[in-house]
């Protein structure tokens, strides 16, 4: 027996799947604009971020016993942390790149050619059996070559003394007899010469140990210099000892940079690196 459809509902259904589809049409319309807009508002957000990408080379970590790589850097005025999971790296490439993004201009500096900029790398293992061991990094310091493209900077490279001098300075004072204050602090005293740009006015300093950083933005630089009578703006920053990837050793690297766009020439972020050597007292390092 075949059944007859009624025309008024052959014609309900003709009407609802010709709605159906306009209407499966506007909404892909939609939904392809949408992309379409998220995509020219990515292309234009990218053209005012700075890319610095740090390329680590993985032949030279130890991918068996490190847990995780712990990248610092301080571009531009900003300051960077991140950690790796080596879970969750490609172990059959022999590095991993790292894209640190800022903006290329901001309250304090805009960036340009050749602002300089520090990246270090932290392999960070079995913490609690080596917190008073000297964590293996590397540090690597740079000039910004292009505000348009990226920087690249590379890290754990065949032939890089970083560690090697840090690990001579901290062994020879493990065979010294000078003893360790019982001290939990560590201070990094930065400074900012400015006899040569006495006109400043804004200024970020930023500090860097063992894959902590801390930074401090000085807004009135001319009422410091006034009120010290001097040219240097300084900057005292205190670190614990104990941090989350190990003890702070004599021997381990610090870095600083002080940024401002009253700093050009020649550079608006520049940037200066030495090695712990006391606990009783600032470690000094003048970033300009």
């Amino acid at each position: 027996m075949i059944c007859k459809i009624p025309f008024k509902y052959f014609a309900f259904i003709i009407v609802l799947v010709f709605a159906s589809s306009i209407f499966l049409i506007s909404n892909s319309e939609i939904v392809f604009a949408k992309k379409d807009k998220d995509d020219e508002d990515k292309k234009e957000k990218d053209k005012d971020q700075l890319v610095v990408n740090a390329q680590i080379n993985l032949n030279n970590v130890d991918m068996k016993n490190t847990k995780f790589i712990r990248v610092t850097a301080f571009i531009n005025g900003e300051d960077f942390k991140q950690d790796i999971p080596i879970s969750s790296i490609d172990k059959s490439k022999n590095k991993v790149d790292v894209e640190l993004k800022t903006d290329v201009k901001n309250d304090i500096v805009e960036a340009d050619t050749p602002d300089e900029f520090f990246v270090c790398a932290y392999q960070v293992g079995d913490v609690l059996k080596d917190y008073k061991s000297l964590t293996k990094f590397d540090c690597n310091e740079g000039d910004l070559l292009s505000i348009s493209k990226p920087t690249e900077i590379e890290l754990f490279k065949s032939g890089s003394q970083v560690y090697a001098k840090s690990q001579a300075v901290y062994a020879a004072h493990l065979n010294s007899n000078v003893k360790d204050p019982n001290s939990d602090k560590v201070k990094i005293k930065i400074l900012a010469p400015l006899a040569d740009k006495k006109g400043t006015e804004k200024l970020v300093i930023g500090a860097m140990i063992k894959g902590q950083i801390q930074s401090e933005v000085i807004e009135d630089v001319q009422a410091e210099l006034d009120k010290s009578k001097s040219n240097t703006i300084s900057r005292t920053f205190t670190f614990d000892r104990k941090t989350d990837i190990g003890l702070i050793q004599v021997g381990d690297r610090y870095h600083a940079c002080v940024s401002g766009d009253d700093l050009r020439p020649p550079e608006g972020t520049e940037c200066e690196k030495r090695v712990i050597k006391q606990f009783d007292r600032p470690n000094s390092l003048p970033a300009r």
